[in-house]
């Protein structure tokens, strides 16, 4: 539940406006800046909101459940803070978004946090940036560590893989599956699938679908 300080709720409350949004961003670097739609630059957060970069909040959409919520941003391309190398190396992808309410004719300004996300993907279009504003619920729909699948998850020729470039047969290409890597390339020491994993249909058999029920291996013999 977000704390709301009493000065600032009856600020709400009045309908005076003397609000504006802030945004706190924190690279993966550990640099932090921060923007606002005020017309002048002032401190919170322990980091000046520049204004007058064009920085605001564009469309928004929210999902129920676990689903991600996103929204976006734009602003103008400032080379004081947004470096065209800096976005090309990917340095505020991923960076950690903090906004703010802030009441800036409090004296020090008075302010609640509205919400949290982070950075997707930041492009330039005409001289401007747009960056996406994803929700922190997105990170679950992330894929972490590895697929259990019958296929091969390497790709030819990576370190993984290790068949080398010049293999007589590496322009025939691979299909990830057992019998290829065997075959074409003699490389099932370094196969990265599990070709012997069970199917559904294994698993959602029951026992009165096997002609034999002595305890034995299912698929495998024996």
């Amino acid at each position: 539940m977000r704390h709301v300080p009493d000065t600032l709720q009856a600020a709400l409350e009045s309908g005076v406006t003397s609000l504006c949004s802030c945004w706190i961003v924190t690279r993966s670097d550990g640099a932090r800046f921060g923007f606002t739609d005020h017309d002048r630059d002032f401190d919170w957060q322990g980091v000046t909101c520049r204004a007058r970069t064009g920085f605001g909040a564009s469309e928004c959409s929210a999902e129920s459940g676990l689903a991600p919520d996103q929204a976006g941003l734009v602003g103008a391309l400032d080379d004081r803070v947004l470096r065209d190398a800096e976005l090309e190396a990917g340095l505020w992808s991923g960076a950690l978004v903090e906004t703010w309410r802030v009441d800036w004719s409090a004296d020090p300004p008075e302010g609640v946090k509205t919400g949290q996300g982070e950075l997707g993907e930041v492009r330039r279009v005409d001289g401007r940036f747009e960056a996406e504003l994803l929700g922190l619920s997105h990170r679950l729909s992330r894929v972490t560590g590895r697929v259990f699948a019958r296929r091969c998850d390497a790709v030819l020729g990576d370190e993984r893989c290790g068949v080398p470039d010049t293999h007589p047969a590496f322009e025939q290409g691979c299909d990830q599956s057992f019998a290829t890597c065997r075959d074409r390339f003699a490389n099932t020491l370094n196969f990265r699938g599990f070709p012997y994993m069970v199917g559904n249909d294994v698993l959602q058999a029951s026992p009165a679908s096997e002609p034999v029920r002595d305890g034995g291996s299912r698929g495998l013999g024996g």
